[in-house]
């Protein structure tokens, strides 16, 4: 998979190195593409704590390339045993599309969300392309709004609940996540911005 991306990524760095004007010009560095994904760390982190999906529409909008395309093949794993294979073959019109089905209902059910984007290497391709290779990694707590709604009200009730019958049966449950997955990213540079284009990533989910 990262061998087709470094394929596709000679040849921008074939056309870069072909432009007189390009000499001129400062190459697209490694604490750039880290900026970039450090920024892209922060604002991923603060909207879906913050439940925003508005936020997470328009970042999609202005921070994918044109032609962005992302290939992801995904292992999920209960208990380290595998259960599942998912493949996504996704541009930026699908991302879009699946992001318009998303309800803030789903982005409250999630808690406690952390995520961490370490850039292990970066490969320019003149001044405005470089390919990067990443690690991401995130986890969260998914509370179904029955557990939510079950939590609010014990804690509303408190210790007067004590005081009658307790519910029998069990309470909703949540459940814990963790995903990390390995990238390779193709990072241009677009009306003046940095995007992520082509993207192949291949991660495992545990829950």
């Amino acid at each position: 998979m990262r061998r087709s991306v470094f394929a596709i990524t000679g040849i921008v760095a074939a056309i870069a190195c072909c432009g007189p004007a390009q000499a001129q010009q400062r190459e697209l560095s490694a604490d750039e593409a880290k900026q970039f994904f450090a920024q892209v760390q922060q604002d991923a982190t603060k909207f879906v704590q913050s439940g925003d999906v508005a936020a997470i529409r328009q970042w999609t909008a202005s921070h994918l390339a044109s032609d962005a395309h992302f290939r992801v093949l995904v292992e999920t794993l209960h208990d380290n045993q595998p259960k599942v294979w998912s493949a996504a073959d996704l541009d930026k019109a699908d991302i879009e599309r699946v992001q318009g089905l998303m309800g803030g209902a789903m982005l409250r059910s999630i808690e406690d969300y952390e995520l961490h984007i370490n850039v292990t290497k970066v490969v320019p391709h003149g001044a405005d392309a470089a390919t990067v290779e990443a690690t991401w990694s995130d986890s969260a707590t998914v509370a179904p709004q029955a557990a939510r709604a079950a939590a609010q009200q014990q804690d509303t009730v408190g210790q007067a609940a004590q005081s009658g019958p307790q519910p029998s049966g069990a309470q909703p449950a949540t459940l814990q996540v963790k995903r990390t997955a390995q990238c390779d990213h193709l990072l241009v540079r677009e009306q003046g911005a940095l995007k992520l284009g082509l993207s192949t990533c291949r991660g495992q989910v545990q829950f």
